[in-house]
């Protein structure tokens, strides 16, 4: 017999769900600085208030403090801001979210729930990405593959991006990013036969074939490299799990060698593009060499505070007004993410968030070595394929951690803290 639940535990699981729905629907908020991002902004203390009141749990043990002191160090950052109206989306982009990693990780979690957020961030958003880069990227010219007709044809949407003072497309380069997150996440949803029915499998791999045709179409070759990097470590996993491997190690060695050494061709073939012009663009090795240098100039100079959110650009023009001129006329990261989260956070802020990422990837390894469920075992590689596909992508460019894309991160870095969360509930959380 179900036992009736109080009014007082029916709005608890409501604020449950709600305060990440809240949270994201206020997300169209970081395209606009003032008054729209601040109302947004009130939602998250409102929400923390609620929790309060409803005595629910406040946040993930060891992870509740270290959220709170990286959302007070982002204010702090603004003491270094000279352009509020670039600050404001990003410094507001930084807190929305730390305030969704906050309401993800709060709650005890299930395997149905992280189930659900699965294929909402491996099915729906992926394929929102890549639906949205259809309309909004200004594509490449001239870059690596001929594509330049097909881009032709593609449907030439508003241009909202402010580059500089030049309006155009999102960066293809921020797409290829975005979408080398999201790949190794849908491809595990597709392999997952142990605990996904065939018809989501199949969408999941629709969505997967989608993202890949239109990350070819953003000629990023971080992302690529990123993307390739990240389907590999779940691929391998996969492969080294199946039944005909068993007791063959012979046969397991020599296919992992093969799959390495092809991986190994691919990236080096990509990353030798690089090295083919010899110009100093921003598109190529010689141009980034000059932007990290740059960058780590302006690092030593504002090593407590960084720049200020969206102050890179600004900051950089100021400092170094050649490499408008050699380079690039807008450069608007630092083309590294390490790089442009010391510029955006400033060391002690860029020290909490890699502290996060640290615990997340820790919990995932605990998560995948406790349960013997395959199919969470397959969510936390696809899980860390992710991050690490996001970090080799940083490698060579960068999306900001307040940036409008940046919001992606944010989620599955909660959706990677809570899936390591079930390594300190009971293995038989349902």
């Amino acid at each position: 017999m179900c036992q009736r639940k109080s009014p007082k535990e029916l709005v608890a699981s409501g604020l449950q769900i709600a305060g990440p729905v809240i949270l994201i629907g206020s997300a169209p908020a970081i395209w606009f600085g003032g008054l729209p991002g601040g109302i947004a902004l009130a939602l998250f203390p409102l929400i923390l208030v609620g929790r309060r009141m409803l005595r629910m749990p406040m946040a993930l043990p060891g992870t509740g403090g270290l959220l709170m002191a990286s959302a007070l160090w982002a204010g702090v950052t603004s003491v270094a801001v000279r352009d509020w109206s670039a600050a404001s989306p990003k410094l507001f982009g930084v807190l929305l979210g730390l305030a969704l990693v906050y309401v993800i990780t709060a709650d005890p979690v299930t395997k149905a729930w992280l189930r659900l957020f699965w294929i909402g961030l491996a099915v729906g958003t992926s394929a929102l990405v890549a639906l949205t880069a259809l309309f909004l990227t200004e594509w490449p010219k001239d870059k690596l593959l001929p594509f330049d007709g097909l881009y032709a044809v593609l449907p030439a949407g508003p241009r909202v991006v402010d580059h500089g003072g030049r309006l155009g497309g999102i960066g293809p380069n921020q797409i290829g990013g975005l979408l080398a997150l999201f790949l190794p996440l849908g491809f595990a949803l597709s392999l997952d036969n142990a605990g996904s029915s065939r018809s989501v499998r199949a969408v999941a791999a629709l969505a997967l074939a989608f993202a890949l045709v239109v990350l070819l179409l953003t000629q990023s070759r971080s992302a690529y490299v990123g993307a390739l990097v990240g389907l590999a470590l779940v691929g391998l996993w996969r492969v080294n799990r199946s039944a005909w491997l068993r007791n063959r190690s012979t046969s397991c060695v020599v296919l992992n060698a093969a799959f390495g050494l092809a991986l190994v061709l691919l990236v080096a073939a990509i990353a030798g593009t690089w090295l083919a012009p010899l110009d100093s663009t921003a598109e190529t090795l010689t141009g980034r060499l000059r932007i990290w240098s740059a960058s780590l100039v302006l690092t030593g100079d504002f090593l407590v505070s960084g720049v200020g959110p969206g102050q890179f650009p600004l900051v950089l023009k100021a400092a170094f007004p050649e490499l408008a001129d050699s380079v690039a006329p807008h450069i608007p990261h630092a083309h590294n993410l390490v790089l442009q989260a010391l510029l955006d956070l400033g060391l002690p802020g860029s020290l909490a968030l890699g502290t996060l990422i640290a615990l997340a990837v820790r919990g995932l390894i605990a998560t995948a070595r406790e349960f013997t469920d395959p199919s969470v075992q397959l969510l936390c590689v696809g899980l860390g394929g992710s991050i690490v596909a996001l970090f080799v992508f940083g490698l060579t460019d960068a999306i900001a951690p307040g940036a409008r894309g940046g919001l992606s991160f944010w989620l599955v870095l909660g959706l990677a803290l809570a899936c390591g969360r079930l390594s300190r509930q009971a293995p038989a959380a349902t």
